[in-house]
């Protein structure tokens, strides 16, 4: 069974939380297995989210980043947090399958919701476009 671990940089700011909950929430919709876990600062772990993944019944897992960039954290961090070797990671003796999706990159649907968020920004706060 599929599981879908969502990947969040994390901060000390709490507002975090509701962010990963509600992509959560959506993606649900999709995947039966969906969880979220931080490279830092918050919990669940990453690690953490893949075991509860597991425990909840994935033998697959992709890892989707909500980052813009191919950068360090997705190149080298995620696949160490995760524990990832040849395509696996080990979760309580089992070898588990796992992929890490591309970053959300440069993508015209961004640059939509971008767009909107300028124009009800120029909105809200009456600057003129």
């Amino acid at each position: 069974m599929l599981g879908v671990l969502l990947v969040l940089h994390g901060s000390r700011e709490s507002s975090w939380n509701e962010v990963a909950l509600k992509y959560v929430e959506m993606l649900r919709e999709k995947f039966d297995l969906v969880e979220y876990g931080y490279i830092e600062f918050n919990t669940p772990t990453l690690r953490e989210a893949l075991e509860n993944l597991v425990k909840r019944g994935a033998t697959e897992v992709v890892a989707v980043p909500l980052l813009f960039a191919a950068g360090a954290h997705f190149k080298k961090d995620v696949p160490r947090l995760l524990g990832m070797n040849d395509g696996y990671c080990e979760v309580e003796g089992r070898k588990v399958r796992t992929a890490i999706a591309d970053p959300l990159g440069v993508d015209d649907r961004v640059a939509q919701v971008l767009v909107e968020r300028v124009r009800r920004a120029t909105t809200e706060q009456r600057i003129s476009t």
